[in-house]
């Protein structure tokens, strides 16, 4: 078995086609004893002599030559596709940026920073994935996408990320829920109503259970949890329950009038819109970066 480098059967293929060993190793830009040694490497692997060498004449290839020219042949332009594959790769990928975004970011907020960034950067290409914020982290955590955009109330452990926006919080109800016209409304208020959340094991539930105990909501009834936060507002607006949302998922309700965003005595603490990533970011990346801190 013959197992050879490509670098080794190209010095094999120079002899034969430049019709000597000085011209491979000018053409190479090796020393002509280099040059032997690789032929004699490949000739102890084959077992046999691989060219016929006469002084004052060009080497001629021996049977055995032919065939290992010919794998020499095969296998030189195998490698020369596979580098320009990968050189092209390279390429792509210096111009392209993987970004995974929470679900009620990627609707909302996302789509102009998007037409922004291809705007200014026409070469370059985004690739989008969505999901949850356990989805998001996860992609990142992984290297599958280069930037995570989600939602937080503070810094993400273990990540590097940089703060890109900020997202306020709503308590919500129904146009015809009893709270809906009242002012300065308080957590004792509060406490009475039925709430509907996210799943209580996400990490959605536990950043806005964290905004509800800064008002001082520390105990409510929670009669819903839900994973989609469309299925949360529709069950706020059919029913008597509330519910806590940043605002880029409610925003078109609240300026219909569907959804009453409450008049709370103490304001909720907006959320922060973090890029998140594992390694630094590339510099297309950090070009998107820029655009989304640029608004």
């Amino acid at each position: 078995m013959i197992e050879a480098s490509p670098r080794r059967l190209l010095v094999f293929k120079s002899v034969v086609d430049l019709g000597g060993f000085n011209a491979a190793a000018d053409r190479l830009g090796i020393a002509q004893p280099s040059v032997g040694a690789h032929v004699k490497a490949l000739e102890r692997q084959a077992g046999q002599a691989l060219l016929m060498r006469h002084r004052g004449t060009k080497p001629q290839l021996t049977e055995a030559g032919r065939i290992v020219y010919t794998m020499a042949v095969d296998v030189i332009r195998l490698s020369e596709e596979a580098s320009m594959r990968l050189a092209n790769m390279k390429a792509q990928q210096t111009r392209e940026v993987v970004i995974a975004a929470h679900r009620d970011l990627a609707v909302s907020f996302l789509p102009p920073y998007l037409s922004r960034f291809s705007k200014k950067h026409p070469r370059s290409r985004i690739v989008t994935r969505i999901g949850t914020i356990e989805d998001v982290l996860a992609l990142v955590e992984s290297g599958t996408v280069q930037l995570g955009l989600l939602l937080s109330s503070g810094p993400v452990q273990g990540l590097q990320s940089q703060i890109v926006g900020q997202e306020p919080l709503h308590l919500v109800v129904g146009q015809h829920h009893p709270l809906a016209r009242s002012k300065n409304i308080t957590a004792a208020d509060l406490r009475k109503q039925p709430f509907v959340t996210g799943l209580r094991d996400s990490r959605y539930f536990q950043m806005v259970d964290r905004a509800l105990r800064s008002i001082g909501m520390v105990d409510y009834s929670v009669a819903l949890e839900l994973q989609e936060s469309a299925s949360v507002r529709e069950a706020v607006r059919h029913g008597p329950s509330i519910a806590c949302l940043p605002g880029c998922t409610c925003e078109g309700d609240l300026n219909a009038g569907t959804l009453v965003s409450l008049d709370l005595a103490k304001p909720l603490t907006p959320l922060q819109i973090r890029c998140v990533y594992g390694a630094e970011p590339s510099p297309v990346a950090q070009r998107f970066i820029d655009v989304l801190r640029s608004a």
